[in-house]
């Protein structure tokens, strides 16, 4: 059995057609930027690696969206913003480099302080088998049984002029340079910890939450007074609605505890 529609049906059918696609695409409750599925292209401080996995890990089961994240030093991003690179987020590793793209216009959509970092001492027992003291460091770092000690580069990495300000403020920073190995960020620097090519590391303290940090080392708080506070800004780039999105699932209360448990303090 057929159904055989006349020409007028024919017209009557095309125009109903035509009403609804033309309602379909104006409609207010699906605007593109609503039904959009593209991945927000983060920068982030190699510092938060652990704790921003963990979080993009929530987003994209909650969004379906998987954010693409490259982690690097913030002073390597900041050159990489300033020179036209297109990226939608960056989670800096300081206030300094975010609020001198702000002076210059480059970010105009808005910029939060995420979370505090702390700086520690990562000392291999390979090299000391017995507990090594805080305050027994400096002699420490001055001492024979060190031979190599890696930082992150100061001019790029907020860890590493952190690092600097510590080692200037206990008077032996002109001493260890020929000690000093730099890392362009602090994954370079726990990456030379790992493969045992140093006795001692500057990390932050979230590096230094894993087993296999741990294991083959002692970890030593540096009290806060001895460099400026790490107080981490990130900052939207663009008005993708997904970074949006991301930008405010950061700052979420439920992500709090991720940030804490990598030694983080959230403002």
């Amino acid at each position: 059995m057929y159904l055989i529609l006349k020409s007028t049906s024919l017209e009557k059918l095309s125009l109903v057609l035509i009403v609804f696609l033309l309602g379909f695409f104006a409609s207010p409750r699906l605007p593109v930027a609503q039904v959009r599925t593209s991945a927000p292209i983060i920068l982030a401080a190699a510092n938060v690696r652990l704790p921003l996995e963990e979080i993009a890990v929530h987003f994209e089961r909650l969004s379906k969206i998987k954010p693409k994240i490259i982690y690097g030093s913030s002073g390597n991003f900041y050159q990489q913003i300033l020179n036209g690179g297109k990226f939608d987020l960056f989670l800096s590793a300081d206030e300094h480099f975010i609020d001198l793209l702000q002076e210059k216009k480059v970010v105009q959509l808005g910029s939060v302080v995420y979370a505090k970092g702390r700086l520690v001492i990562w000392v291999s027992k390979r090299a000391f088998s017995e507990p090594v003291k805080l305050e027994a460091i400096q002699n420490t770092l001055l001492s024979s049984k060190v031979m190599r000690i890696a930082i992150a580069n100061p001019n790029l990495a907020p860890y590493g002029k952190a690092t600097e300000q510590v080692l200037r403020k206990w008077g032996i920073w002109q001493d260890v340079q020929k000690k000093i190995i730099m890392g362009e960020n602090v994954g370079q620097v726990a990456q030379f910890a790992l493969s045992g090519s140093v006795e001692i590391a500057f990390l932050p303290v979230s590096y230094t939450m894993q087993a296999e940090m741990q294991k083959n080392a002692y970890v030593l708080p540096i009290p806060d007074d001895l460099y400026a506070p790490l107080m981490q800004k990130m900052a939207l780039l663009s008005k993708q609605s997904e970074a949006n999105d991301f930008y405010q699932f950061i700052l979420d209360q439920q992500n709090k505890k991720i940030w804490e448990k990598y030694g983080y303090t959230v403002p």
